[in-house]
């Protein structure tokens, strides 16, 4: 019914559409019709405005998913039922057992959160039992589960006992370094009674493991953590690798805690490879394609090799090409150190750049009101 488009970092919502479940026997089926949207962004605008019924079209008067439950027999489908899911717009999905029990998961848009991520319908349409992450699993093990902007990874396929009296969740077993969720990660089944919506125990051995790894995996969450709060409160100082994500990380970091326009930009971080790298023209490449980029003319652009004598080289030849006044408006970083910024500067004194040193041996302290922010975040 819904699918959703991008990566752990950041993803996005593709418009809800009605969608239709069978039973394994294809004796029922669920029609679900989620409540129509002007677009996912309207939705997401009102959201945050906090408005009734976020991204609801005008004159629509559904208010929330709809489900329809139909029975074939005799060759034709009869209502069985036809009534309001708990959904504010749609469940992600749903499944129908053989007796004509439903149960749908999560909710468009955010998988993983709410008071209705699992819901057990009865014979009649009327949610028997509800149930958030937080109903069957422990904090820590939710903390575990990998996320992304939107949404928890919690799930695999969901299914019902052979004899369709139970609800069998299949739950990810937390690993390290774990991406978005997909068939190929690792499940505990959790049971659950049909007729009362009661939690059943899980396998012992099975449990136990999974609860083992959730509290492994959430160790290691709270030590990167950890050192994360310590790099963010700690002066900054360039790394020490020829690793392109360390510098790159340096460079953003550094715009963050110097730079003039941190609150409102975004800095263009272009990192020089070692000469030796098969894969150092590219980097040449980039860096070029920055220096003549009109999108850099007036913003903050930052530039870092790991080998500060072929980046003043390197630079000298780039930027001779580059016209007269071309960066007047932009501010360029570059990390070198004091035998080196006064040829850095002398280069780019005909762009016309304001040019801004850094040395990497030189610690950078934390912006106190990032500082302030993130400590007064902390203790929330």
């Amino acid at each position: 019914m819904v699918w959703l488009a991008g990566v752990a970092s950041a993803d996005s919502w593709q418009p809800p559409t009605p969608e239709v479940y069978f039973s394994s026997d294809k004796a029922w089926r669920l029609t679900v019709t989620p409540r129509a949207l002007v677009s996912s962004l309207a939705y997401y605008e009102d959201q945050v405005a906090h408005r009734a019924h976020p991204g609801a079209r005008a004159g629509n008067l559904q208010k929330q998913a709809q489900g329809y439950l139909q029975h074939r027999e005799h060759g034709h489908w009869r209502a069985v039922w036809n009534a309001p899911l708990l959904n504010d717009v749609g469940p992600v999905s749903a499944i129908v057992s053989s007796a004509g029990r439903v149960v749908t998961f999560d909710n468009w848009g955010s998988m993983g959160y709410g008071k209705d991520v699992v819901v057990i319908y009865d014979d009649h349409g009327k949610p028997l039992r509800a149930m958030g992450l937080d109903d069957f699993l422990p904090k820590e093990y939710i903390e575990a589960l990998p996320a992304s902007v939107s949404s928890i990874w919690w799930g695999g396929k969901h299914h019902f006992s052979v004899d369709g009296q139970q609800l069998v969740l299949s739950v990810v077993v937390p690993a390290t370094n774990q991406g978005i969720a997909d068939d190929s990660d690792e499940h505990v089944e959790l049971p659950f009674d049909m007729t009362s919506g009661k939690t059943l125990a899980p396998d012992p051995r099975a449990w136990a493991h999974a609860l083992h790894e959730a509290h492994k995996v959430a160790a290691e969450q709270r030590a990167a953590q950890a050192a994360a709060d310590a790099a963010f409160v700690a002066p900054l100082l360039g790394p020490k690798t020829d690793r392109d994500e360390d510098w790159h990380r340096y460079l953003v970091e550094a715009f963050f805690r110097l730079d003039s326009g941190w609150k409102d930009d975004f800095p263009a971080t272009k990192v020089l490879r070692f000469p030796q790298r098969k894969d150092y023209e590219a980097s040449v490449g980039f860096l070029r394609r920055a220096l003549r980029d009109g999108m850099n003319q007036d913003g903050a652009l930052m530039l870092a090799s790991p080998s500060q004598d072929n980046l003043v080289r390197v630079l000298s030849e780039e930027v001779a090409t580059v016209p007269h006044g071309w960066l007047k408006q932009a501010r360029v970083y570059v990390v070198v150190d004091d035998a080196h910024t006064t040829a850095v500067a002398r280069i780019l004194a005909p762009t016309g750049a304001t040019y801004i040193q850094l040395d990497p041996g030189k610690p950078i302290p934390q912006r106190k009101e990032r500082l302030d922010a993130y400590m007064a975040n902390k203790g929330k």
